[in-house]
């Protein structure tokens, strides 16, 4: 008997915007959409879990009109490693000093990396299904971040008091507000510039509206004052413009590159006239410093427990502010988890990069690469990819699912010497990022 269609097997264009939904969802679902403690928190947990339950109906109806060994991973051991990680933060809670905050952090990165798994593996079904770019991540990702950019410029047009914090005693306006953080929504714009490099010229066409969309994510950026976002839109772009083999591309982003720079100098530099800030990355270095001087030495093999820096909610430092994280993935997890922890998140990170230079898709090695750039960059001064939740987290385990489902370069060419299609029974998807 003839299998029924599935809901999206004849209409890919749907599949497509259903996921560009779900993602554009659950970035809002990180915001702070009120005043309201509980209720944010409410409707923070309730979006995501229903947006992960809807993900895990769809896998399960899909999952009967792909292939059995559809489900193969080519490069498991990144995402084995993610979660050892995982399981050493769930054992923490043992030593925690803050079960209840230890417990619901771990749950919400647990949460994080199931939705990220189906996400991942609805789309792979679907790629299966319709081949070609239709189903590439980065053609979900960008316009999941422009809806949002939209979202945003309306919001400064309708209600700036809410959508600007004021810094500097009053003198600085930051986009983001206290709806998140501003240097977290610059690295969100950089994400969705970057993904929408490869789409500005199509069959020797320019994209206008590519154009446009890139336009407003960079002025919104700027708005931002997120300096750290800015270096990684700099490298991004330069990058792009090294790799790319057209000169037009070439001298185009080497020339936005370039004009940027004024204009980043006025807003982040002589603007916000700090140097002292700029020396001291807003007062990181001297808390750092303190982190490391004083409460790594009392706990440092196991740490405090998943996502705690001290025995209090709070470190007070005695040369910066007082903090309740560290802005920085690294000290967060050597914090959190001593030295043990961060072995894990080293060999993690180490294993996953390893892996990508194997990849034998060279357009997936690039744009994967290009991602990782905002997602460090911000690591380095904020959340990051193993700090609090956060959707920096979401995005770098797209990275690590989509590469699992990547044929490396030596299976490749072992296949073109043999002529077998699976040479050694060894495991192998041609799934590709782009």
């Amino acid at each position: 008997m003839k299998n029924k269609p599935s809901l999206w097997s004849a209409a890919p264009a749907a599949g497509r915007n259903f996921l560009i939904l779900v993602l554009t969802l659950r970035i809002a679902s990180y915001f702070m959409l009120s005043d309201n403690l509980v209720l944010v928190q409410t409707l923070k947990a309730g979006l995501r879990i229903a947006l992960t339950f809807l993900l895990f109906i769809s896998v399960f109806f899909q999952q009967r009109k792909v292939a059995a060994g559809s489900a193969t991973l080519a490069n498991p051991l990144p995402i084995w490693l993610y979660g050892l990680y995982l399981l050493f933060g769930a054992a923490s809670l043992l030593w925690s000093s803050s079960f209840s905050a230890s417990l619901l952090q771990w749950l919400m990165d647990a949460e994080g990396f199931l939705f990220a798994f189906l996400y991942i593996r609805l789309l792979l079904m679907w790629r299966q299904q319709h081949p070609g770019d239709a189903f590439s991540l980065q053609r979900l990702i960008a316009p999941a971040v422009v809806l949002t950019g939209f979202c945003f410029a309306a919001g400064l047009l309708l209600d700036p008091d809410h959508f600007y914090r004021l810094t500097h005693g009053g003198s600085v306006s930051r986009l983001g507000g206290y709806i998140i953080n501003p240097n977290e929504l610059g690295m969100l714009f950089v994400i969705g510039i970057t993904c929408l490099l490869p789409r500005v010229q199509q069959d020797k066409k320019w994209r206008i509206s590519i154009l446009l969309a890139m336009g407003m994510l960079v002025q919104l950026l700027l708005l931002t004052g997120s300096r750290s976002s800015f270096i990684a839109l700099m490298l991004v772009l330069l990058m792009y413009a090294f790799a790319n083999g057209k000169r037009l591309h070439r001298v185009l982003f080497f020339a936005v590159a370039l004009a940027l720079i004024p204009f980043a100098g006025w807003s982040f530099f002589v603007k916000q006239d700090q140097l002292s800030e700029l020396i001291t990355l807003t007062g990181r270095l001297p808390f750092w410093h303190d982190l490391l001087t004083y409460n790594f030495p009392r706990e440092p093999w196991l740490g405090y427990g998943y996502m705690r820096i001290d025995y209090a909610d709070k470190f007070e430092s005695l040369n910066a502010y007082a903090g309740a994280m560290t802005h920085n993935t690294f000290l967060q997890v050597l914090l959190g988890l001593g030295l043990v922890g961060f072995s894990i998140v080293l060999v993690q990170l180490a294993v996953f990069f390893w892996t990508l230079r194997r990849v034998a898709d060279r357009s997936s090695r690039f744009m994967s690469g290009l991602l990782m750039i905002p997602l460090l960059i911000n690591s380095m001064t904020e959340f990051g990819i193993f700090g609090e939740t956060n959707y920096g987290i979401l995005f770098y385990l797209f990275l690590v699912f989509s590469l699992a489902a990547e044929p490396l370069g030596e299976r490749r060419r072992i296949k073109g010497h043999t002529g077998h299609e699976n040479p050694g029974n060894l495991p192998y998807r041609s799934a590709s990022f782009t």
